[in-house]
């Protein structure tokens, strides 16, 4: 973790200097970690693509096979291991999210710089909270436009991230709401681009329903 937070405060101090803004500098912060994640990214939404074709292969299976379950479930495992899907991939990237957030924090505590943010003026410090709770309501909307791109199944897992986001940011330091607001802003952008058919075929290749067909004995 102090390795994390080492890292931080070497960047937020080099891009601070860069910037004359710590707005800017924590926004760029970001963007340098969703670099460094985007490989695990994009092995994320192949995986949650090839899921949504494979779920019209289930159907196939389903009319083919009838109540043979065994049968279903064995020709499915067989395609998710031709095509190595990981459904746990999506959990793994929100719990790697937090370790960063706490090293964040912890680079915060000990940071010191007189810079403010022509961004956001109210906030005069770094360690300060935002007073008008403008930014912890903009990580909300912006973490609640995320959770449309997202295979949700209901209301009630859209609601509950932006829910529990808003409370933890109520209070906290306005550099974490920088943080949550341009990380989530990024990953929608992330999802949009990778949704393009271009990028689904030729970057993540993909695999098409019909390729998914070819896979059952």
């Amino acid at each position: 973790m102090s390795i994390f937070s080492s890292s931080f405060t070497i960047l937020l101090t080099k891009f601070i200097v860069l910037t004359g803004d710590w707005f800017i500098a924590v926004m760029l912060v970001t963007l340098v970690i969703r670099l460094c994640l985007l490989p695990l990214s994009a092995k994320q939404y192949k995986d949650q693509f090839t899921t949504s074709n494979l779920n019209q292969v289930k159907s196939f299976l389903t009319t083919k096979f009838k109540n043979q379950t065994e049968k279903i479930d064995k020709e499915l495992l067989k395609i998710t291991s031709k095509y190595k899907v990981n459904t746990f991939l999506s959990a793994l990237l929100l719990v790697v999210q937090a370790p960063i957030l706490f090293s964040l924090y912890a680079s915060i505590i000990n940071f010191s710089t007189s810079v403010g943010s022509m961004l956001v003026p109210w906030v005069l410090s770094v360690h300060a909270p935002d007073s008008l709770h403008v930014l912890p309501i903009l990580a909300g909307v912006f973490q609640a436009l995320g959770g449309f791109t997202a295979e949700v199944t209901s209301f009630l897992m859209f609601i509950v991230p932006v829910a529990i986001g808003l409370v933890f940011l109520w209070k906290a330091p306005a550099v974490l709401s920088v943080y949550w607001m341009t990380n989530s802003a990024i990953r929608f952008l992330e999802y949009k681009i990778f949704s393009l058919k271009a990028v689904r075929n030729r970057f993540l290749k993909v695999p098409t329903t019909e390729e998914l067909m070819r896979s059952i004995s």
